[in-house]
């Protein structure tokens, strides 16, 4: 067997050769969209990404030739196109995961007539790979292929509770570095606390600290060994979920549903 050639140590300041650096910058516009695939132009698409902006026009036209974005001569805007579909949907089919979590999500939904999400990490987000929703929650426009924030969401924190310390500590070390020295201090604090308090009950709470109007608990899905491999959330306005019922009611029961999937999925986590 050959071996993948090791990368250089973390602290050496060496490049790592082995990354394509043209794909991932091609990745980054993709990722760059929203979920809501609102037309964005160039401009805006180099200010997320932090790529100059003669790249990302070279990028956006590429991606435009083969399909990954749409481009709207009247506006100069792009959209993500039907291709990226394809980069995700495999893997969307072969999820049984998401077979064995919807009816228990989709029950939790309609007592709470809140949305329900199961997700899976990708770096230092998680992404929706599954929702159960009712009308009443379809206010925060959230889906599948969705991304939250792992710092400062009830499904994240509670992902990052489950996690062993070190590898806990190497993910808040990236996250970090998307925060100013001002910003950092206080995101850190407020998310330490819900850490530690999904440590020792199971379930981490988010009380608008991502999106402001919403409350939101997460509860980690788990192998047998005990690592998270997934997790679940229950969420929609405060004026619904409040935060109240969030701890004495729907925590509870979300627990309950993660517990049911841990058993049904046992031979397949």
């Amino acid at each position: 067997m050959v071996k993948r050639k090791a990368a250089p140590p973390e602290d050496s300041g060496q490049k790592d050769y082995r990354v394509n650096s043209g794909l991932a910058r091609g990745l980054a516009v993709l990722k760059a969209f929203g979920p809501d695939n609102r037309p964005v132009g160039n401009t805006e698409i180099a200010s997320r990404v932090k790529l100059p902006k003669p790249t990302v026009s070279r990028l956006t036209f590429t991606l435009t030739e083969l399909g990954y974005l749409n481009y709207d001569e009247g506006t100069g805007r792009y959209s993500l196109g039907p291709e990226v579909l394809t980069l995700g949907y495999d893997v969307l089919a072969q999820m049984e995961i998401r077979d064995i979590a919807r009816p228990y999500m989709q029950e939790l939904a309609e007592y709470a007539d809140a949305s329900v999400y199961l997700g899976t990490p990708s770096g230092i987000e998680i992404i929706y790979i599954e929702a159960c929703r009712t009308p009443a929650s379809m206010a925060i426009r959230l889906g599948v292929g969705s991304r939250i924030p792992m710092i400062s969401t009830g499904m994240g924190r509670a992902f990052l509770a489950a996690l062993p310390e070190a590898e806990r500590e190497q993910r808040i070390a990236q996250i970090r570095q998307g925060y100013s020295e001002a910003e950092w201090p206080a995101v850190e604090e407020t998310a330490r606390k819900a850490i530690a308090f999904a440590s020792e009950n199971g379930f981490a709470l988010s009380g608008g600290d991502w999106i402001a109007e919403a409350n939101s608990a997460g509860a980690a899905v788990r192998r047998a060994d005990g690592y998270p491999v997934y997790a679940v959330n229950v969420g929609g306005l405060r004026s619904i979920i409040t935060t109240d019922r969030l701890m004495n009611d729907l925590a509870p029961r979300l627990l309950g549903v993660t517990r049911k999937i841990e058993m049904v999925a046992r031979g397949m986590l």
